[in-house]
């Protein structure tokens, strides 16, 4: 009996130290995100703002967090990530074979890929223009 309940606080201590990462801790607690494309212009042509949840938390599925870029391409747009008064900048690529976003969290840089429905979500944007 003493073994089954240490087995089972086991398992619940472990469980509960599971954590998320920076990125997707960041997304559930944004409250904005914003979606500017310049596509070289000074002026974006493109800007996009949801503060919809449901939304907001689509972007967990549109950067993979396994797997690394190379963090050489030209960027051609900005995402903020808006949290309370704060506020964490990406940039993003769509320029073929660099699909890819840059953002620091934590003191950390990050260059990740995005995913293909990160992609078609952001080229959709373009569309709308």
């Amino acid at each position: 009996m003493k073994k089954l309940i240490f087995l089972s606080i086991s398992i619940l201590f472990f469980a509960s130290c599971t954590r998320e990462s920076a990125l997707k801790q960041l997304i559930q607690e944004t409250d904005v995100v914003k979606v500017y494309i310049t596509s070289g212009a000074t002026v974006p042509m493109v800007h996009y703002e949801t503060n919809d949840i449901d939304k907001i938390k689509m972007w967990k599925n549109y950067i993979d967090e396994k797997s690394n870029a190379t963090g050489d391409c030209a960027y051609e747009g900005k995402l903020i990530f808006k949290v309370y008064e704060d506020s964490t900048e990406m940039q993003f690529s769509l320029h073929d074979g660099c699909e890819q976003v840059s953002y620091k969290l934590n003191d950390t840089l990050f260059v990740k890929k995005l995913t293909a429905d990160g992609i078609g979500f952001l080229n959709s944007l373009k569309q709308v223009q």
